[in-house]
Order: structure tokens, then C-alpha cells, then sequence
């Protein structure tokens, strides 16, 4: 049986079926219900078959003039895709004000240097628009350059001049010509591309360059992402997704053409969604044209259409640089204090569930780029946060910022795919690299977690009297707390290299006896609490026991608790640290809270670094713990943490 369930077919002005609660909209499907399994005369049972089919209209043809869906194949309709973003750009243009990069009577700042293609090929050259006071729209290119590629043509110090000239787009690679070629195509005359816009192998440049990003994408007309390709010199915009099936056609007595019916397509972008500077290009571009893995879509401030139809509208917590405060907006000029708090808090929220999560999941080639790839993004940020940026964490929310964990440690159900085993960061040589203390997420390579918890109960976290460690004193300039121990640590969030940033601050930190956690002893430890997967993560390495250290002992037995018992669980960051563990340091960070920082101490300076997170044992019918008196007493001793 088929029901055609997308639109009454006299609404002329109708193209989808159905819309939801937050205005999503499918594109036409036609549902197809084969009825009962055991009983396929029966159209009611317990098992009921039942799958869905696209529904498309060829360009040009009388039913694309009442259905928006497309598809846009090698074998079909294969430059389709410039009449679909030309008519959505044109539309956001006219339309959607919140989408533009500066007011209509504005000019437009360029990036430094862009591709002035002409109008027909062969007159590509690279053009500098503040010399020629040039404030025209621009296009730009998002995309994986492959593994270890370096494009036959780039730009650098020694061709600099030849590129003034002219650019034989012959040479170029596949992905820059077809991005060069869209851009004719949409009358957009020029182009920007990193490796033909940035000089390669001149650091002072690719400096200067890596921190504009949010100018770059932000004020480009359309950003072209090229989600399906993993390599440059593949090209993205065919696409070559395999015909199973060729498409079905709908006869109908009222138009002289066909509608057809075809296989649905996935909603997947492609091998740049695990790419980490990929990831800020988009969030940064106010309008984006993605080929994605198998299909188009185009995506703006306002809404997302699909090629198949589908359209989603901007959720308003939706990550985009809509978001962000605009840079010519005074945010200091704002006389309200609670609007000011309530801004950063909210923020500080997007930061952790949104663009922490995001980006800590994506690979980088270079893996001393960790922060480089993400300093537009976290520029922006700061201008809510009004905070320093040590090293990825926000000076604050310092507290709540220290715990946080991979994912691959607490999720509950472990999709390989997504949260991969955390390693430590390596080059192309294989060597491991130090790229940020070890307090910072940035020292581990992996998708990294905030418990949500931590996220809703945020004054947990600022409440002075439950947090169990403080900054040894406050700035003198404002009330923020300094917590490194320089004054100027070279850590912001315009720094992009962060090996080193020393904390500072004062903390009752408890030694520790660290034992490995066997699945027998798992057993009979209290099941309540975090982290889920006990038995395959101690498996792997990564849990151990905490008892108290001898040199605790009298404390404990001033408060008559026990001296030999376990009193917490913990998770390494690295399973490979485990092993080499015994004597270790357990920091609480707030009273109300189980949770603190698993620390060893270098005996040569004194100096703490981390090694994981610490989950007191949590005891049954109450929602405390026993040895929650010796953890939060005693006297309070200088920490160093590096």
C-alpha cells in the first residue's frame, strides 16, 4: 500500500510534509507499508514492514515548480547544484538581515590577500584588497587537504610575486579549481583558500593569519564546504554516491513530466566533520554551501534546506557565529551587571556542551595546532566569558574547568567511532608532544566531557564557601582571581602555542595509596556513581583504587575513621599511567561534590601534575561519604600544578 502523506497536491505553495514542534520540515516521502510479516494480507499485526522513499523533481521540468527536492548525482542532474545555491543565497540576501556580516551601507572587510578570478578562466591571480581599497564579496573554501598532501601549487615566500601576476588554474588542485569554478558560477568574483591566500612556511604570517578566522569566514558571502572529500586532490563535487536502484517515476495526467521516487539519503556530512580547523570554518561562516556525503544543503543564521527537501530552522542554542556578541558591540558599555553574569553563564554553557565536545572529537594533523585551530572560535567566546583563556580553560570557572573527563572513560554505551580511546598526542614521527600542562584537556587526544550535572548546578562551583580551593590572591586590577602563578603566563586565547602554564592556589591536597581495581574487588565496591563500564574499564587499565596514605592515618584516627579502607574510585586520563602509579595525591574541589583531581608530585620541585579524576565512594542510604571530614579538613598548603 502506498500512502502519499507529504502534501495536498493543490497547495501549490506547500513542498514538504510535515512540520515539527521546533519547525523542522521533511521533504516528500512517500511511506511504503507492506503489511504483516507472518500475514502480508494482514495490515495489522505485532511485525508491520514498512520503509519510506524520497520523492524528487528534475530541474526545469513543470513539477519542480511545486516540489523543492532535488538530487543532484554523477548520473543525474550533475551541475544542478549552482541553480540550488543561487537561488537560496539570493533569498537569504534579500531577506535575512540577521545572516549579513555588516549593515547594508557598510563596506566589507577583506582578508589580506584573495583570489581575484575574473569572470572566465585564465585570469586568476592573487590580489591584496586593502592596497587596491577593495571591499567586495568573497567566497571561501573549507575543506581536507588529505594525508600528508601539499598541493602542487601553494603560495610562498618564492612564488609570492609570480601570484601577483597570474595562477595557471590548470595546476591547481582538483578542490580548488571546482571551488574557483562555483564561484564563477555564482558571479562571485573573488575567492580565498588557505594555501593559496596564506604564505606557506612563513610562521610570522600563518600567525598573524591564524588568528583572523572569525574575520575571514565570518565576513565571506558564502563559505563552500567540501564535506565529502578526505582528500584535495579527489575533487567534492560530483557526487558519486552508487545508484542501487535507478529512480522510479511518478506518471501524472497533470504535468507533462515526471516526479520520481528514489532511495533516501543520509544527512551526514562527510570526512571534514572529523577535521579539527574544519570545524571553526563553519561555525565562523554566516553562510555556508556544504557537499556533504549525499547530498547539498545550504545553511544560514536562519535555517538549513537539503537538497531532498528537508529544512531545518536554527535552534536558538544552535553553535553559529550568530551567536556571538558582534566585535564592534561594547560589551563593557553594558550597565546592567546581572545581564552581564547571565551572558558569561550562558556561554560558559555552550562552551561545554557544544564547542568543547565538538571539537575535542575532530583529528589534526598537526597536533600542536590544538589551540591555533580553535582561537577564532574561543576569541569570540572570551568576549561573553570576560576571562583569561589559560591553556582551554576559562580562569573563571577554574574549578568546574579542572574536571573535566574523555568520554570514552564515562559514557555509558561505547560507540567506538565516536569516542575513540584516548592517546596521548603524537607528530608525524610518532614522537609524543607536550602541548599544554597536564591539567588541561589539550594533553590528552580525544573527545572530552563535562557532566551535565556540572553544567546545570553551576553555583556549585561558584559558591565560595563550598569550593575547596582558592587562588592565592586576587588580581588587583578586578575582582576576576589570578590562579597561575605569573602574572603573564603567555596564555590567552589569542596565544596559539601552550606548553606551559603553571596554577597556583592553595588546596588540602590528601595523600594516597593508588591499587589496581580487579573485577572481583569491583564487585563488592558500592555500584552508585560514576564512572559507568567499571568492569571494561578497569580491564583496559584505566580504574584503581584510593586508600590512605600512612601519613594520613592520624588525621583518621582523630576523626575515628578507618585507615585501610578504599575510599575512592579513580580514572586515569591514560591507562599506561596506571601501572607505573602507587603514591599519588587526591585534590577535593568542592564540598558538596565526590568528585577531585587525581595528582602525583614530582619529589625534585615539588610540583603536582594530573593523571585523572577521583569519585569519593559514595556510601549506601545516604548520599555522603564517611571520610568526608578528613577530605575537607586540615590546613591549607600551596599548590603547584603543571
Amino acid at each position: 500500500m502506498f500512502s502519499d502523506s507529504f502534501r495536498n497536491l493543490e497547495e501549490k505553495s506547500t513542498y514538504v510534509t510535515s512540520t515539527d514542534k521546533t519547525h523542522n520540515q521533511t521533504g516528500s516521502l512517500v511511506w511504503v507499508d507492506c503489511g504483516n510479516e507472518q500475514d502480508p494480507e494482514s495490515s495489522f499485526g505485532k511485525e508491520i514492514l514498512h520503509s519510506e522513499l524520497s520523492v524528487f523533481a528534475d530541474p526545469g521540468t513543470p513539477p519542480a515548480s511545486r516540489f523543492m527536492e532535488r538530487l543532484f548525482t554523477a548520473f543525474r542532474n550533475k551541475d544542478g547544484d549552482v541553480d540550488f545555491a543561487r537561488m537560496l543565497l539570493d533569498g537569504c540576501q534579500k531577506r535575512h538581515p540577521e545572516c549579513r556580516a555588516t549593515d547594508e551601507d557598510e563596506l566589507i572587510d577583506m582578508p589580506t590577500r584573495v583570489l581575484d578570478i575574473g569572470v572566465t578562466p585564465g585570469w586568476t591571480r592573487l590580489v591584496q584588497p586593502l592596497h587596491l581599497e577593495l571591499h567586495e564579496p568573497y567566497l571561501a573554501l573549507s575543506y581536507c587537504w588529505g594525508p600528508n598532501v601539499r598541493h602542487t601549487i601553494e603560495l610562498n615566500d618564492r612564488n609570492f610575486t609570480s601570484f601577483l601576476e597570474l595562477i595557471d588554474e590548470d595546476t591547481l588542485t582538483k578542490t580548488h579549481q571546482e571551488c574557483i569554478a562555483i564561484a564563477r558560477q555564482l558571479g562571485i568574483r573573488y575567492v580565498w583558500i588557505d594555501s593559496l591566500c596564506i604564505i606557506q612556511g612563513n610562521l610570522e604570517d600563518w600567525l598573524y593569519e591564524s588568528e583572523r578566522m572569525a574575520e575571514v569566514y565570518g565576513n565571506a558571502t558564502v563559505t563552500v564546504i567540501a564535506g565529502r572529500a578526505a582528500d584535495s586532490r579527489d575533487g567534492f563535487r560530483v557526487n558519486k554516491i552508487e545508484q542501487r536502484v535507478p529512480p522510479c517515476p511518478i506518471p501524472s495526467s497533470e504535468y507533462s513530466g515526471n516526479l520520481y521516487l528514489w532511495l533516501p539519503r543520509i544527512k551526514e556530512e562527510g570526512p571534514v566533520s572529523a577535521r579539527g580547523w574544519c570545524f571553526q570554518e563553519k561555525v565562523l561562516s554566516r553562510r555556508a554551501l556544504v557537499y556533504a556525503k549525499e547530498q547539498v544543503y545550504f545553511s544560514c543564521q536562519r535555517s538549513q534546506l537539503w537538497e531532498d527537501g528537508t529544512l531545518n530552522v536554527q535552534d536558538p542554542s544552535h553553535l553559529r557565529i550568530g551567536l556571538f556578541p558582534n566585535p564592534s558591540q561594547d560589551i563593557d558599555a553594558q550597565p546592567n551587571r546581572s545581564e552581564r553574569k547571565k551572558l558569561q553563564n550562558w556561554m560558559l554553557q555552550q562552551w561545554y556542551k557544544e564547542i568543547l565536545t565538538d571539537f575535542t572529537r575532530r583529528q589534526l594533523t598537526n597536533p600542536d595546532d590544538i589551540f591555533a585551530a580553535s582561537s577564532s572560535i574561543v576569541q569570540l567566546t572570551q568576549r561573553s566569558i570576560r576571562s583569561r583563556y589559560l591553556a582551554g580553560i576559562w580562569e573563571a570557572d577554574m574549578v568546574r574547568g579542572l574536571l573535566w573527563c574523555a568520554s570514552y572513560s564515562v559514557k555509558w554505551i561505547l560507540r567506538k567511532s565516536t569516542w575513540p580511546k584516548p592517546k596521548r598526542p603524537v607528530n608525524r614521527n610518532g614522537e609524543i608532544v607536550t602541548r599544554s600542562p597536564s591539567w588541561s584537556w589539550a594533553s590528552i587526544q580525544g573527545e572530552i566531557y563535562t557532566r551535565p550535572e556540572f553544567i546545570r548546578q553551576d553555583m556549585s562551583f561558584r559558591d565560595p564557601t563550598n569550593v575547596l580551593i582558592r587562588p592565592l590572591s586576587p588580581s588587583p586590577q578586578d575582582s576576576t582571581p589570578r590562579w597561575t602563578l605569573l602574572e603573564d603566563p603567555n596564555c590567552d586565547a589569542n596565544i596559539l602555542h601552550m606548553p606551559i602554564c603553571e596554577l597556583a592556589f592553595f588546596g588540602r591536597p590528601k595523600r594516597a595509596r593508588c591499587s589496581a581495581a580487579s573485577r572481583s574487588e569491583l564487585s563488592t565496591f558500592p555500584k552508585s556513581g560514576w564512572p559507568q563500564r567499571r568492569p571494561a574499564l578497569a580491564d583496559q587499565g584505566f580504574l584503581a583504587f584510593l586508600r590512605p596514605a600512612e601519613t594520613e592515618h592520624a588525621a583518621l584516627s582523630e576523626l575515628q575513621l578507618p585507615t585501610t579502607e578504599n575510599f575512592a574510585i579513580t580514572w586515569f586520563d591514560m591507562a599506561e599511567d596506571s601501572a607505573q602509579t602507587d603514591d599519588c595525591w587526591f585534590l577535593p574541589m568542592l564540598k558538596d561534590r565526590r568528585e577531585g583531581l587525581l595528582l602525583c608530585k614530582d619529589a625534585a620541585d615539588g610540583k603536582f601534575r594530573r593523571l585523572g579524576i577521583v569519585a569519593i565512594v559514595k556510601e549506601k542510604l545516604t548520599s555522603g561519604s564517611k571520610f568526608l571530614p578528613w577530605l575537607i579538613t586540615g590546613p591549607e598548603e600551596e599548590v603547584h600544578l603543571v
